[in-house]
Order: structure tokens, then sequence, then C-alpha cells
């Protein structure tokens, strides 16, 4: 690698964390702010059900576990088998990494662990992490265009911008992940490591059944986060209709991928509490859903991921490298 080439990777890892909390630090701030100057407004607050809080809290916890579920069959698929305990640590270790760090520095330390520990090739990991990405996106478009359609049938809602971009959207990812084009290129250094991870995922999706386990295990925690959105906006006694409450979260999911923001702060934020108020929620209350998903998000992250990061860390630190599957 050359100096300019060094350099220009230096600048980007300096700034793009600068960047990233650079955002969190002004939705915070933004936030504070709005429930300062409007805090008559957030009287309801008080009255939250917390037996709806707690269904919530639940429906989260299982889309935890149906996300290790997905990560065992991408593993499985390159040859790994991992013990339960270990499945689980990998996935609280990159669910709280994400949350807190930019740039996804939670796939990054489960990246290193899988290199390390296990072997796994960049270019396997590469697979994993893209493949997450494009079924997710797959999945969410599929509902968010689903729900704006029965909205449309059942109540007559119609809002063109937001229906064309969904639909355009749901096309290209469902054309890159079931159908994507091999590459033919050659090129080097990490030139080809894209490359080679764009065939791998080509000749992944060659394996019909696998994909289909994968989108489901997808769809399915994107319905149970669906769901858990949906308590919270009964929690705070203004339930939005099962459709509404499937957009949004499927738009917000979708706002999830964005890597340069830890936890995309902001992004998923403005999403999950402009779309709501689209649906007739009053600002307060579209606020308040997205900060108290947040809040159980980040508890289970912190409940779950800090033993798992321990727990990894003491067997990267060993540096004892796995010969077969582990428990």
């Amino acid at each position: 690698m050359t100096n300019h080439n060094k350099t220009e990777l230096t600048n980007v890892s300096f700034w793009g964390p600068v960047l990233g909390y650079s955002v969190v630090g002004i939705f915070l701030l933004l936030c504070g702010y709005y429930v300062y100057s409007h805090r008559s407004d957030f009287v309801f607050v008080s009255t939250v059900s917390l037996p709806d809080l707690s269904i919530a809290g639940f429906l989260i916890l299982v889309t935890l576990y149906v996300s290790a579920l997905q990560l065992r069959l991408f593993l499985n698929e390159f040859g790994l088998k991992l013990g339960f305990m270990r499945l689980m640590a990998l996935t609280m270790s990159m669910v709280l990494g994400n949350l807190v760090l930019p740039m996804r520095g939670g796939t990054g330390i489960i990246a290193v662990y899988l290199k390390k520990i296990h072997g796994l090739d960049l270019t396997a990991f590469a697979v994993i992490y893209a493949g997450t990405g494009l079924l997710m996106a797959l999945v969410n478009t599929g509902l968010a265009l689903i729900g704006l359609l029965l909205l449309f049938f059942t109540h007559g809602f119609f809002h063109p911008a937001l229906i064309l971009s969904v639909a355009c959207l749901f096309a290209v990812f469902c054309y890159l992940s079931i159908f994507p084009p091999p590459v033919k290129w050659k090129r080097g250094g990490m030139l080809r490591v894209v490359f080679d991870s764009v065939n791998s995922w080509h000749a992944l999706t060659r394996h019909r059944l696998l994909l289909l386990k994968l989108t489901l295990l997808f769809l399915i925690a994107s319905l149970f986060l669906a769901g858990a959105l949906y308590s919270i906006y009964h929690a705070l006694g203004e339930p939005l209709s099962a459709f509404a409450v499937l957009i949004t979260s499927a738009l917000g999911n979708l706002a999830n991928l964005v890597p340069i923001i830890p936890g995309s702060f902001g992004i998923f934020d403005a999403i999950t509490i402009k779309i709501p108020m689209i649906f007739g929620l009053d600002t307060a209350r579209a606020v308040a859903a997205t900060l108290l998903f947040r809040a159980v998000f980040f508890f289970w992250g912190l409940i779950l991921g800090i033993p798992g990061l321990l727990y990894l860390f003491t067997i990267i630190k060993k540096r004892t490298p796995d010969s077969g599957p582990t428990t």
C-alpha cells in the first residue's frame, strides 16, 4: 500500500467516527431540546402501560435470538459450526458494537474473532455481511410495499412518492438478492476481495433452499420488530393500525443499514418519527415511541452484549484456534 493510500485510509478512519458521533450528538440534543420545550405534551408518559412495554421487550429479545439463527445458517454454509453460547455471544457483541461504534464496529469485532479463532477468510465474511444487508433490505421493502398497498385498498391512503420509492427499492434489492450477476473483472488488492465476495454471493444464491430459510428468518425478525413497535404505541395509549406500524418498522429497519453512524441514530429515528406522523400520530407520541424503542433495544444490547464481548475477548486473548466444531 502506497503512502498516499495509507494517508487516505487514515483520514477516512478519523473523519468517519467524527461524522458518526456528531450526528448522534446533534440528534440527542435536538430530541432533548424538543422534549424540554414541549414537556407539557409528554405528560402521557407517566401513564405508559408496563405490560405492553414488557411485551415489546420480549419481542425484541426474540428478534435477537432469530438473528443468531441467521448467523448460524451463514456460518454453516462456510463449514463453521458454533455452539449456542458462542453463537449468542457473537450475535450480541455485534448488536452492541453496532449500537455504540461507527462503521459497523460490532460487525468488525466478530470479523476479527472469526478470522483469528476460526480462520474464516475475509471473502466469506464479506458475503455474510453483504447477504445480511441485502436480504434485510429485500424483506423490509417488501413488507413496506405490502403495507402501503393494503392501506390503499382498506383506507384509501395514497402517497405516490413513498409508494414509488419503496417499489423501486424492492425491485433493486430483489434483483441483487435473488438474481445477482457474476463479476468477471479481475483486480488486485481490496477490489479483488469485493469482486470475489460478489461472486461468492452469486454462488450462494444458487442454493435456493438456504436462501429461502434465510429470507423466512429475516421476515420473522422484521415482523417481531414491528410487533414490538406496535406494543409500544399501544403502551402510549395511541395505537396505530397494524399496516401503518408495519410500514414504519420496515422503513426504519432499512435506515438501520446506514453504516457510518453508530446505531443509525438520527436516520432511523427521523423515519420512525416522521412516518407515523403521516398516519396522524402527534409529534410527542411519535418521538416518545421512538425513544422507548431505542431504550428497550439498548437495554438488551447492554445486558447481553457486554457479557458476550467479554467472552469473545477472553477467547481471542488466549489465541487458541479451533480445529473443529465448538460448544
